[in-house]
């Protein structure tokens, strides 16, 4: 039998310091070898702003500071034509206002950036027939939008965009991605979702998405058409007013319930180059996965995963190959102001960098943020327009979590040591350190290049916090907390 010492108070705080330095020890004497380039991950921020012309050189500027690769913008086309053009597919006719959406796209070549084109939510004269006159349960440019009105406007944006085009004097920057609709999954954007059990929302959109895949390609083959990114959650079969992401992409591709191959809907395979989604954890930190079997937060982005990987196995998609898969709209609020909704500062700060690790762990290959800069806040109000979702306040103050996007690092705890996971922000010598003391020492270092993505193995003996962080090119990450 042993006997067991209680050392009193002093004595054990005298020992913290010593054990720390002991596991910063272990850790430094098995630093795991330099790891090769991971797989690679863009990062983005939508935000109307960009499409101001009084605020888009402002914006554009501060998000350089982020070393986003991408932004994504959302043209809706009730906006752009809201009366019918004499000549839908000629970007020339003077029914179209096209002045946002040059500024935002003219702003994010000027300034490096690619572009996400997200084309939604119908004009009242491309609306289905037989339209229900309640707007709160069939909102404005949802009742089955027509696909062929749709195919002629898809025309005239890739048209526009196609680096052919001219205007004031002026050539329009070609972009690369165009987005068939926005999370089509919901009522506010496609009506009808369901006739009693059965769903007709995906059969609507992929009328949609096909027209507007061939028009875009015929003008521009090289493009690359994203599917409508779906919202993360969704009501069980019957709705009335949303269908799950999962079983929303298992009849857009033409599987039942279980992954395997069924009838396409109107027997016409799906066309596209990339999927997307919207992982949106909304008060969750990113590792909860969501209530309910067949939403899809962050945690569970792999399912959804899972289900284009089972399409393209048994070669549903009209378009052969594996599909890059996107999460092109993640946020959550902040508290200053959003006492209801809304996180810290901090906690925002690591929930971002740990969402774009755990969501590239799952095979994304973009990760965009809704917001770059906070709305004006309006209590009680939860609409964009109030969103605090930004990495600056609405008042221009930078936001920790700017900085967790534009050097992203994280560390998880496998087995019986440590990944560290990042972005690097420059080229060089990237070095990993541990807090010890009143200071950090060393790990492991190794080079990378400039928005490289890096996934190192830290064997670290012995349970316990550690705070880590990772310098490179005179830029330092936010530090991370490994609990």
């Amino acid at each position: 039998m042993s006997a067991s010492i209680r050392l009193s108070r002093p004595c054990r705080l005298a020992l913290v310091p010593i054990l720390a330095l002991l596991a910063l020890v272990a850790l430094l004497a098995v630093a795991a070898p330099r790891a090769e380039g991971a797989r690679n991950l863009d990062i983005g921020f939508a935000d109307n702003l960009y499409g101001l012309q009084s605020k888009s050189a402002r914006e554009f500027k501060l998000t350089k500071t982020t070393n986003a690769d991408i932004i994504r913008v959302n043209m809706y086309w009730s906006i752009v034509a809201p009366n019918k053009p004499a000549a839908p597919r000629d970007p020339a006719d003077p029914a179209y206002d096209w002045t946002k959406i040059d500024t935002a796209i003219s702003g994010a070549e000027a300034n490096g950036f690619d572009v996400e084109l997200t084309v939604t939510s119908a004009p009242p004269w491309a609306e289905g027939p037989n339209r229900p006159s309640d707007f709160e349960k069939f909102p404005a440019g949802s009742w089955r939008p027509d696909p062929a009105a749709f195919a002629d406007f898809a025309h005239a944006v890739a048209m526009r965009y196609s680096g052919k085009f001219s205007t004031g004097g002026k050539t329009l920057p070609a972009i690369e991605y165009f987005e068939a609709w926005n999370e089509p999954n919901l009522s506010t954007y496609i009506t009808p979702q369901w006739e009693g059990k059965t769903n007709v929302a995906a059969d609507i959109y992929a009328k949609l998405l096909n027209a507007f895949y061939t028009e875009v390609k015929q003008v521009n083959p090289d493009a690359k058409i994203i599917s409508g990114g779906t919202a993360p959650y969704g009501d069980p079969p019957g709705g009335p007013n949303r269908t799950q992401p999962i079983r929303f992409y298992q009849e857009l591709l033409c599987l039942n319930t279980k992954n395997k191959k069924e009838a396409c809907p109107n027997g016409e395979a799906p066309k596209f180059d990339i999927i997307a989604h919207h992982p949106i954890n909304r008060e969750d930190p990113p590792t909860a996965k969501a209530d309910n079997k067949g939403d899809v937060e962050i945690a569970d982005f792999g399912s959804l995963v899972a289900v284009v990987r089972a399409a393209e196995k048994q070669g549903t998609p009209a378009t052969s190959g594996k599909h890059p898969v996107w999460a092109n709209e993640v946020w959550w609020q902040t508290d200053p102001p959003d006492r209801d909704e809304g996180v810290s500062f901090k906690t925002h700060a690591r929930w971002m960098a740990q969402s774009l690790y755990l969501l590239w762990k799952q095979g994304a290959s973009n990760v965009t943020f809704l917001q770059f800069r906070d709305a004006k806040y309006t209590p009680g109000e939860f609409t964009l327009a109030s969103y605090q979702t930004g990495v600056y306040t609405y008042q221009g103050r930078r936001k920790p979590s700017a900085d967790a996007v534009a050097f992203p690092f994280v560390t998880d705890r496998q087995g019986g040591g440590l990944l560290a996971w990042g972005k690097a922000p420059a080229s060089g010598n990237l070095t990993i350190s541990a807090k010890a003391g009143g200071g950090y020492r060393k790990v492991t270092s190794f080079r990378v290049k400039a928005g490289q993505v890096f996934s190192e193995k830290l064997r670290l003996k012995g349970a316990g916090s550690q705070t880590l962080r990772a310098s490179v090119g005179g830029k330092t990450s936010v530090p991370w907390v490994q609990k």
